[in-house]
Order: C-alpha cells, then structure tokens, then sequence
C-alpha cells in the first residue's frame, strides 16, 4: 500500500452534508406539518423549498469564508 493516498477528511464533505441536511430536514418537516394538519402536498412543497433555500445559503456562507481564508 502507498503512503502518498491522502486520508479521509470529514471537513471536505462539511459543505455537502449541510447542504443536504437542510434539504432533508426541510423535507422532514413538511412531512410532519402535513400529518398534523392535513394539507396534502402545499406543507411539503412550502418546507423543501425552505430547506432548498437554507442550503444554498448555508453553501454560500461556507464558501464565503473558504474565500476568505485563502
């Protein structure tokens, strides 16, 4: 095995893991909006959208400060 392979760094997925957690979860609450109240596809259209959102703006943050810090 070679010693040049570069090791995992949980830092590199950070941008996509919040990217992607913040659409799921948006999802995630849409669902359960939906179950208590009843509107059927509008409360999870509203909240993947509002995760949509948050994890471009989350993305742009991130890659703000990678600017920033070279």
């Amino acid at each position: 095995m070679s010693n040049n392979r570069r090791k995992l760094n949980l830092e590199d997925y950070g941008p996509v893991s919040s990217f992607s957690t913040s659409i799921i979860s948006g999802l995630l609450v849409g669902l359960l909006v939906q179950n208590f109240i009843g509107f059927e596809p509008y409360t999870v259209i509203i909240f993947l959208f509002v995760g949509i959102y948050d994890g471009f703006r989350r993305m742009w943050k991130i890659s703000k400060k990678l600017e920033q810090d070279q």
